[in-house]
Protein backbone atom coordinates (compact mmCIF):
# COMPACT_ATOMS: atom_id res chain seq x y z
CA UNK A 1 0.00 0.00 0.00
CA UNK A 2 2.92 1.88 -0.53
CA UNK A 3 2.18 5.82 0.88
CA UNK A 4 -0.33 4.55 3.22
CA UNK A 5 1.80 3.03 5.01
CA UNK A 6 3.05 6.38 6.29
CA UNK A 7 0.49 6.13 8.93
CA UNK A 8 2.48 3.08 10.82
CA UNK A 9 1.35 0.62 12.60
CA UNK A 10 -2.23 1.96 13.37
CA UNK A 11 -2.61 2.99 9.78
CA UNK A 12 -2.17 -0.65 9.21
CA UNK A 13 -4.29 -2.48 11.47
CA UNK A 14 -7.07 0.19 10.39
CA UNK A 15 -6.73 -0.89 6.71
CA UNK A 16 -6.26 -4.63 7.66
CA UNK A 17 -9.19 -4.62 10.19
CA UNK A 18 -11.57 -2.43 8.07
CA UNK A 19 -10.67 -4.79 5.19
CA UNK A 20 -11.73 -7.85 6.69
CA UNK A 21 -14.80 -6.82 7.37
CA UNK A 22 -17.58 -7.21 5.53
CA UNK A 23 -19.39 -4.55 7.25
CA UNK A 24 -18.93 -0.69 8.76
CA UNK A 25 -17.03 -0.66 12.14
CA UNK A 26 -18.05 1.64 15.07
CA UNK A 27 -15.92 4.12 16.04
CA UNK A 28 -15.51 3.24 19.75
CA UNK A 29 -15.18 -0.93 18.43
CA UNK A 30 -12.28 0.16 16.60
CA UNK A 31 -10.41 2.13 19.05
CA UNK A 32 -11.49 -1.58 21.05
CA UNK A 33 -9.77 -3.11 18.47
CA UNK A 34 -6.29 -0.87 18.09
CA UNK A 35 -5.91 -0.37 21.73
CA UNK A 36 -7.95 -2.83 23.53
CA UNK A 37 -8.14 -2.04 27.24
CA UNK A 38 -6.02 0.78 27.09
CA UNK A 39 -6.78 3.31 24.70
CA UNK A 40 -4.80 6.78 25.17
CA UNK A 41 -7.20 9.83 26.18
CA UNK A 42 -6.69 11.50 22.54
CA UNK A 43 -7.83 7.56 20.67
CA UNK A 44 -10.82 9.86 18.95
CA UNK A 45 -7.53 12.51 17.76
CA UNK A 46 -5.18 9.68 17.03
CA UNK A 47 -7.96 8.06 14.65
CA UNK A 48 -8.97 10.75 12.40
CA UNK A 49 -5.37 11.91 11.93
CA UNK A 50 -4.28 8.36 11.03
CA UNK A 51 -7.96 8.06 9.35
CA UNK A 52 -6.54 11.79 7.12
CA UNK A 53 -3.25 10.21 6.39
CA UNK A 54 -4.61 6.97 5.31
CA UNK A 55 -6.80 9.34 2.94
CA UNK A 56 -3.63 11.09 1.45
CA UNK A 57 -1.58 7.90 1.03
CA UNK A 58 -4.80 6.32 -0.95
CA UNK A 59 -5.33 9.51 -2.92
CA UNK A 60 -1.34 9.32 -3.56
CA UNK A 61 -1.32 6.63 -5.32
CA UNK A 62 -4.61 7.21 -7.80
CA UNK A 63 -7.45 5.73 -5.30
CA UNK A 64 -10.83 7.73 -4.84
CA UNK A 65 -9.52 8.26 -0.93
CA UNK A 66 -12.61 9.64 -0.32
CA UNK A 67 -15.26 6.81 -1.55
CA UNK A 68 -12.84 3.97 -0.16
CA UNK A 69 -12.46 5.01 3.47
CA UNK A 70 -16.05 6.67 4.40
CA UNK A 71 -16.64 7.55 7.48
CA UNK A 72 -20.98 7.83 8.27
CA UNK A 73 -22.71 8.33 11.64
CA UNK A 74 -19.84 7.66 14.08
CA UNK A 75 -18.94 4.45 11.44
CA UNK A 76 -16.21 3.55 9.49
CA UNK A 77 -15.59 1.53 6.52
CA UNK A 78 -13.56 0.74 3.46
CA UNK A 79 -15.03 0.01 0.12
CA UNK A 80 -12.42 -1.18 -2.65
CA UNK A 81 -12.87 -0.88 -5.82
CA UNK A 82 -13.98 -4.25 -7.71
CA UNK A 83 -10.31 -4.73 -8.79
CA UNK A 84 -8.57 -4.86 -5.92
CA UNK A 85 -8.69 -8.56 -3.60
CA UNK A 86 -8.43 -8.59 0.31
CA UNK A 87 -6.18 -11.34 0.62
CA UNK A 88 -8.22 -13.39 3.82
CA UNK A 89 -10.93 -13.32 1.52
CA UNK A 90 -9.15 -14.91 -1.42
CA UNK A 91 -7.95 -17.89 0.69
CA UNK A 92 -11.10 -18.88 2.26
CA UNK A 93 -12.61 -18.50 -1.41
CA UNK A 94 -9.85 -20.08 -2.91
CA UNK A 95 -10.17 -23.41 -0.42
CA UNK A 96 -13.29 -23.69 -0.90
CA UNK A 97 -13.06 -23.52 -4.45
CA UNK A 98 -10.26 -25.90 -4.35
CA UNK A 99 -12.02 -28.45 -2.31
CA UNK A 100 -15.24 -28.25 -4.46
CA UNK A 101 -13.01 -28.81 -7.59
CA UNK A 102 -11.70 -32.31 -6.39
CA UNK A 103 -15.17 -33.65 -5.22
CA UNK A 104 -15.66 -33.17 -8.39
CA UNK A 105 -12.83 -34.37 -10.23
CA UNK A 106 -11.57 -31.11 -11.74
CA UNK A 107 -7.64 -31.81 -10.69
CA UNK A 108 -6.15 -29.20 -12.76
CA UNK A 109 -8.81 -26.49 -11.67
CA UNK A 110 -8.11 -27.83 -7.94
CA UNK A 111 -4.42 -27.23 -7.82
CA UNK A 112 -4.61 -23.98 -9.25
CA UNK A 113 -6.98 -22.78 -6.15
CA UNK A 114 -5.21 -24.78 -3.31
CA UNK A 115 -1.92 -23.33 -4.77
CA UNK A 116 -3.26 -19.74 -4.72
CA UNK A 117 -4.99 -20.59 -1.16
CA UNK A 118 -1.50 -21.98 0.23
CA UNK A 119 0.30 -18.65 -1.25
CA UNK A 120 -1.94 -16.12 0.54
CA UNK A 121 -2.59 -17.93 3.94
CA UNK A 122 0.80 -19.13 5.13
CA UNK A 123 2.13 -14.99 4.52
CA UNK A 124 2.30 -13.52 8.49
CA UNK A 125 -0.63 -10.91 9.38
CA UNK A 126 0.68 -8.01 10.92
CA UNK A 127 3.86 -9.92 12.66
CA UNK A 128 4.82 -8.36 15.87
CA UNK A 129 1.64 -6.71 16.84
CA UNK A 130 -0.94 -8.93 18.85
CA UNK A 131 -4.62 -8.00 19.37
CA UNK A 132 -7.34 -10.73 19.75
CA UNK A 133 -9.04 -9.93 16.62
CA UNK A 134 -5.81 -10.62 14.86
CA UNK A 135 -5.36 -14.04 16.76
CA UNK A 136 -8.46 -14.67 15.28
CA UNK A 137 -7.98 -13.91 12.17
CA UNK A 138 -4.29 -15.73 12.27
CA UNK A 139 -6.45 -18.85 13.13
CA UNK A 140 -8.50 -18.58 10.51
CA UNK A 141 -5.52 -18.89 8.15
CA UNK A 142 -3.98 -21.61 9.56
CA UNK A 143 -7.17 -23.43 9.24
CA UNK A 144 -7.02 -22.43 5.21
CA UNK A 145 -3.39 -23.62 5.19
CA UNK A 146 -3.40 -26.65 6.74
CA UNK A 147 -6.53 -27.17 4.54
CA UNK A 148 -4.78 -25.93 1.57
CA UNK A 149 -1.81 -28.57 2.59
CA UNK A 150 -4.69 -31.59 2.45
CA UNK A 151 -6.15 -30.49 -0.88
CA UNK A 152 -2.42 -30.13 -2.87
CA UNK A 153 -1.54 -33.50 -1.04
CA UNK A 154 -4.34 -35.45 -2.13
CA UNK A 155 -3.77 -33.89 -5.98
CA UNK A 156 -0.07 -34.17 -6.02
CA UNK A 157 -0.69 -37.92 -5.44
CA UNK A 158 -3.60 -38.47 -7.55
CA UNK A 159 -1.33 -37.07 -10.21
CA UNK A 160 1.27 -39.65 -9.43
CA UNK A 161 4.02 -37.27 -7.63
CA UNK A 162 4.77 -38.84 -4.54
CA UNK A 163 7.78 -35.92 -3.94
CA UNK A 164 5.65 -33.22 -3.74
CA UNK A 165 3.12 -35.08 -1.80
CA UNK A 166 5.42 -35.68 0.91
CA UNK A 167 6.58 -32.21 0.95
CA UNK A 168 3.02 -31.01 1.64
CA UNK A 169 2.56 -33.98 4.22
CA UNK A 170 5.90 -32.56 6.24
CA UNK A 171 4.44 -28.84 5.90
CA UNK A 172 1.53 -30.05 7.44
CA UNK A 173 3.64 -32.16 10.08
CA UNK A 174 5.45 -28.67 10.58
CA UNK A 175 2.48 -27.13 11.29
CA UNK A 176 1.20 -29.64 13.57
CA UNK A 177 3.55 -31.71 14.80
CA UNK A 178 1.12 -33.89 17.19
CA UNK A 179 -1.08 -34.71 14.38
CA UNK A 180 -2.04 -38.12 13.55
CA UNK A 181 -3.36 -37.65 10.09
CA UNK A 182 0.00 -36.17 9.36
CA UNK A 183 2.42 -38.50 10.27
CA UNK A 184 -0.15 -40.77 8.19
CA UNK A 185 0.40 -39.13 4.95
CA UNK A 186 4.14 -38.48 5.69
CA UNK A 187 4.76 -42.09 6.21
CA UNK A 188 2.41 -43.24 3.25
CA UNK A 189 4.37 -41.39 1.17
CA UNK A 190 7.65 -41.81 2.45
CA UNK A 191 6.27 -46.36 1.92
CA UNK A 192 5.56 -45.19 -1.57
CA UNK A 193 8.79 -43.58 -2.54
CA UNK A 194 10.34 -47.23 -1.00
CA UNK A 195 11.84 -46.04 2.41
CA UNK A 196 10.65 -48.15 5.43
CA UNK A 197 13.11 -47.27 7.26
CA UNK A 198 12.36 -43.39 7.13
CA UNK A 199 8.88 -44.14 7.69
CA UNK A 200 9.91 -45.99 10.88
CA UNK A 201 11.87 -43.16 12.20
CA UNK A 202 9.17 -40.54 11.02
CA UNK A 203 7.01 -42.79 13.00
CA UNK A 204 9.74 -42.73 16.24
CA UNK A 205 9.86 -39.27 16.08
CA UNK A 206 6.58 -38.34 15.98
CA UNK A 207 5.90 -40.77 18.69
CA UNK A 208 8.91 -39.11 20.66
CA UNK A 209 7.33 -35.45 20.43
CA UNK A 210 3.77 -37.64 21.76
CA UNK A 211 5.61 -38.41 24.74
CA UNK A 212 8.18 -35.65 25.53
CA UNK A 213 5.68 -32.73 24.78
CA UNK A 214 2.24 -34.18 25.68
CA UNK A 215 3.29 -36.93 27.69
CA UNK A 216 0.79 -39.18 25.73
CA UNK A 217 2.50 -42.59 25.23
CA UNK A 218 1.02 -44.17 21.68
CA UNK A 219 2.04 -48.02 21.69
CA UNK A 220 0.58 -48.74 18.36
CA UNK A 221 2.68 -50.26 15.54
CA UNK A 222 3.83 -49.20 12.39
CA UNK A 223 1.27 -51.47 10.29
CA UNK A 224 -1.66 -49.07 12.24
CA UNK A 225 0.09 -46.28 10.52
CA UNK A 226 0.37 -47.33 7.30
Amino acid sequence: MGHADMSGVIGRMILTDLSISLNAISRSVLIDDLWEEDPPEAAESVLNATCSRLRRGLANIGLPAKDILMSTGGYLQLKWPSGVRIDTRTAVRSIDNAEGDIRRGDMESGLRQATIAYAIARRPLLPGIEREWLTRERTKLAQVTERSLHALGDLWAAQGDTRSSLLMANKLLELNPYSEIAIKRVMGSLVALGDRPAAAKALVNWKTSLATDLEIVDDRSFSDFV
